[in-house]
């Protein structure tokens, strides 16, 4: 029997529409539905249906603000669908980008708990799934939303849509290592480290147990927001505390930075408390902006504070007193870190690109060729004997991974691109350096030479991962992904998710 594609809302007096929604709502939406299919409508009066609420969905932040939908969400699917494949083209592509934002959105809430989770991705994939011949009428007429509806069925069919459930195999046995909001992971020290709402967390690497708890300082309004991918190291915020977590043979320790690049300090635990150090610029006569902390670092005992006009200062990172040499860098330079003896600089050239390069800490000087641009860090590793360097170009959903020759500055492979690169890590496996991307709802292992895929990607999150990073556990390398809500723990070479037992 041939669809009734003019025909789309058939059978939406038959939902029960009250036992997902309050009276009002309910015929508000079945209303708006109505008037889309007969004249285009408001895609804003379903949305703001839909739309939940009654439910903090800060962790999951849609063109700049938290999104979660309501589970009347699920069948309203199947009549977008319908109304994008009616012959009129009524009302077409507002349906699709409504299916579009719905199938991109936070699949869960904090309050439901993991089988209710599993129930709501499977609900919106079954319905999705029954949509697929009015979407692929809507695709045949050459219908779209923000992308081609192709894109949007392989989107769903890769799980970069809807992911958000463990494979069936681990159903009932997988679960997150932590109920955690953070979007940052570091490791360092043989600790876990996640940036919460109110405090950094060092954790055990073994079960996400806090071994040591820093809290921020200042007023609240000015702690980093927990879910943020930004490099918290990288350039000063104007309106946020900047924090930098390390661990060295001293411990953990943290460099902060408050707003707007004021009063850069060093702390360390005391007991069950933090002292703060001020690592302070010396000289009376320096300008307001001279004084401004753009960047900090810590490494091999020291601690560097990168200041706006291109002066890097050194301290000790036990006591905060001056250590070692300033360095000055050149015009329209900045500090991105510290590795291996080098200062990690990005330079801006007169056509505003910019440009990594190094700079010896001993003499000051550049120690190889300018190459790539970035404004994040790079990772250093080994690979075939050579030294390598991986970063990103910058932010943003199509931001890409390159990896570089440091001798030489060649570029090793073509660039990675996955959708919504937000972190990246290296790890090892038999000797052979691996990447981990954080890439839409997934993590993807790749060989860190050939750029190729070392294992299928990591299922479990239901929202964008944020971050992704990697510790040897009982001789294993072990990966740690967060999206906001949960941190989950991963077997690097199998991919087998925390707790259920690594294969022999």
């Amino acid at each position: 029997m041939e669809p009734h594609w003019d025909r789309p809302l058939d059978g939406l007096d038959e939902v029960a529409w009250d036992e997902l929604l309050s009276p009002d709502d309910a015929a508000e939406l079945v209303s708006a539905l109505r008037s889309l299919a007969a004249e285009g409508g408001n895609e804003n009066r379903i949305y703001d249906v839909l739309e939940d609420n009654d439910h903090d969905y800060w962790y999951a932040t849609v063109s700049g603000k938290p999104e979660g939908f309501r589970p009347a969400a699920v069948p309203t699917l199947r009549f977008l669908a319908r109304i994008a494949a009616q012959p009129s083209g009524v009302g077409s592509e507002t349906a699709l980008e409504l299916i579009e934002t719905i199938a991109d959105a936070a699949l869960d809430r904090p309050t439901m708990t993991g089988v209710e989770l599993d129930a709501m991705v499977d609900a919106l994939r079954a319905e999705l799934d029954a949509a697929r011949p009015a979407l692929a009428e809507a695709g045949r007429l050459g219908r779209a939303g923000d992308y081609p509806v192709r894109r949007l069925l392989v989107g769903v069919d890769a799980g970069v849509l809807l992911g958000g459930a463990y494979e069936p195999r681990w159903r009932g046995v997988a679960r997150p290592l932590l109920d955690s909001p953070t979007g940052r992971l570091t490791v360092a020290g043989g600790m876990l480290i996640t940036r919460e709402k109110s405090d950094l967390a060092f954790r055990s690497p073994h079960d996400g147990e806090p071994i040591h708890t820093f809290s921020y300082p200042g007023p609240e309004g000015a702690w980093p927001f927990a879910g943020s991918i930004s490099q918290s190291s990288v350039l000063f915020s104007k309106d946020e505390l900047s924090v930098h977590p390390f661990v060295d043979r001293d411990g953990p320790g943290v460099l902060t930075v408050d707003a707007d690049g004021r009063h850069p300090r060093l702390w360390r635990p005391v007991g069950a408390d933090w002292r703060a150090t001020p690592l302070v610029r010396p000289g009376l006569r320096l300008r307001p902006s001279a004084r401004r902390a753009m960047t900090v670092a810590a490494h091999g005992g020291e601690c560097f504070v990168g200041h706006a006009d291109g002066v890097v200062l050194r301290f000790d990172a036990r006591t905060g007193v001056p250590s070692g040499r300033p360095i000055t860098l050149t015009a329209n330079s900045a500090m991105l870190g510290v590795d291996d003896d080098l200062l990690m600089v990005t330079r801006r050239t007169p056509e505003g690109e910019r440009n990594l390069i190094r700079i010896a800490l001993a003499t000051g000087r550049p120690v190889d060729p300018l190459f790539g641009s970035t404004l994040m860090p790079p990772v250093r590793y080994v690979a075939e004997g050579r030294p390598r360097l991986a970063f990103t170009d910058g932010s943003g959903p199509y931001r890409k991974l390159y990896r570089i020759d440091a001798e030489t500055g060649l570029e090793i492979g073509s660039p990675i691109g996955i959708g919504d690169l937000n972190g990246f890590c290296v790890y090892e496996l038999g000797g052979r350096p691996c990447l981990a991307v954080a890439g839409c709802r997934q993590v993807h292992r790749l060989d860190a030479e050939t750029g190729e895929p070392v294992g299928p990607p990591l299922f479990g999150h239901r929202r964008i991962v944020l971050d992704v990073a990697s510790a040897p556990v009982d001789g294993r390398a072990v990966l740690y992904s967060a999206d906001g809500a949960t941190v989950r723990r991963w077997d690097a070479e199998t991919g087998t998710p925390w707790p259920a037992a690594v294969p022999s």
